[in-house]
């Protein structure tokens, strides 16, 4: 009884811990193992920390795996039934819809919005002038990727709405991000959880932009581009049926989660991680200025920001902003040689799987180096998991990457990014790996660019 009660203290410890940050839960001896089996209030949890077993689960085997309650649960307010939350046939078809929009074909166009609109933050940066100023670089990093998604996907010049975008979901991973106990013991979506009334409002400012972008592109009628959005209003099924207007806006909205959040987080963390490694920036700073030279970036820049990407590669190593991957069993399976029976829980976290000591060199050591091309071969395929993988993988993942890459050296061009003095960084971990205070950093134009 007595042990118990203290496996059963213990627990809650751990589900608190893991509530209020998950990435600050993962007990050190996980970063060394490759299998684990817990057991949370008569539940059991089974931890996938190995290649192997990430395939088998995500690839090999996928169709006996869908996302857990708890990611649905957490992102079903604010996405509904978009690609992100559905399952079977509404997914297949969702996403058959949805790929032509991020073809590799069309990468050098998206480009172009891509480069624009860094410019323009650009300007903005440098109209306030020659001296250093602060700013929390979160906040104008999710205003330009949320512009950037917006023109691309849909059309639709976001302007100040981009403010009211930010906020709203600001505001719903505040209330909806955290872990609950009632995720981990599968309890059904009715079962009350907290902070729902926020996230109610979050949800509705959220919308205030999406049904104006969704009404936007109605009205553009035969003239419509080809961009995501005529794509999901041009639909029509074997009945000649439209698309609902409620499920195009989960789209609409699961594209904006996908497509801004997760860049502007890893924007983020790059330039904390390059203030911290003057080896690594002055490195970025040589490729930076050798590529561009006196011109603007373009397209064709790309696949010479070797080192750029390596930078952003890493970076998505050791802050991967989607941190932990849920899966539920629908029937019995083996999964490295360990009974996984109906129902059961799996769990893949790439917080520690891209730490993991068995599979990267010196892994919390910042190391653009190992994503080189030439290193490449050196990479476990199945111990990277950025974007997720298998069927499920990123749709959006090679635009994400472009996106990051150019930006990042767009701005490392012109600027020197400098945690400000003092400032805590924390990761912390719920619906997505941010910085637990924001990143405040002095903002410092670079000498060749003051003229």
């Amino acid at each position: 009884m007595r042990q118990l009660l203290s496996e059963t203290i213990g627990t809650l410890r751990a589900l608190r811990l893991a509530r209020d940050n998950m990435v600050a839960a993962w007990p050190i001896s996980f970063y060394r193992r490759e299998f684990i089996v817990e057991n949370i209030l008569g539940q059991k949890l089974f931890i996938v920390n190995c290649p192997a077993g990430v395939q088998h689960v995500f690839v090999t085997n996928s169709r006996n795996y869908r996302k857990s309650p708890s990611n649905s649960a957490t992102l079903t307010p604010l996405l509904g039934s978009g690609l992100f939350v559905s399952e079977g046939e509404l997914w297949n078809r969702q996403r058959k819809i949805m790929t032509p929009a991020v073809a590799h074909s069309r990468m050098a166009d998206y480009a172009r919005i891509v480069i624009e609109a860094g410019k323009e933050a650009i300007e903005s940066w440098k109209a306030k002038g020659e001296e250093a100023f602060e700013v929390d670089v979160n906040e104008p990093f999710t205003i330009l990727t949320a512009e950037v998604i917006s023109q691309i996907m849909f059309g639709y010049k976001l302007g100040e709405k981009g403010w009211t975008l930010y906020e709203a979901f600001k505001d719903y991973t505040a209330s909806a991000g955290r872990v609950h106990v009632a995720e981990l013991m599968g309890l059904p979506d009715w079962f009350p959880r907290p902070g729902g009334r926020r996230g109610r409002k979050a949800v509705a400012k959220f919308d205030s932009v999406l049904l104006d972008i969704i009404e936007t592109g109605t009205r553009r009628g035969v003239a419509a581009p080809d961009d995501m959005l005529n794509m999901l209003l041009s639909f029509r099924d074997e009945q000649g049926q439209p698309m609902s207007r409620e499920l195009v806006r989960d789209e609409v909205a699961s594209i904006f989660l996908a497509g801004h959040e997760t860049t502007a987080i890893t924007l983020s963390w790059a330039f904390y991680l390059l203030d911290r490694h003057p080896a690594v920036e002055a490195r970025v700073h040589e490729e930076v200025d050798r590529v561009f030279g006196d011109r603007d970036a373009v397209y064709g820049d790309m696949e010479k920001l070797t080192y750029c990407r390596a930078v952003i590669d890493e970076t998505l190593r050791l802050f991967p902003p989607v941190h932990i991957f849920s899966r539920q069993a629908l029937e019995d399976d083996e999964v490295c040689g360990h009974k996984v029976p109906k129902g059961s829980f799996v769990t893949v976290a790439s917080w520690v799987l891209h730490r993991h000591k068995l599979y990267w060199p010196d892994p919390q050591e910042f190391r653009p180096e190992r994503f080189l091309p030439e290193n490449a071969e050196k990479i476990e395929r199945f111990a990277y998991i950025p974007f997720g993988t298998g069927p499920r993988v990123c749709l959006g993942k090679h635009l994400g990457l472009l996106e990051a890459t150019m930006l990042f050296a767009m701005t490392a061009r012109n600027f020197k990014l400098r945690l400000k003095p003092g400032t805590v960084v924390e990761p912390l971990g719920r619906m997505t790996l941010r910085p637990r205070w924001g990143m405040p950093m002095i903002v410092q134009r670079r000498p060749a660019q003051a003229a």
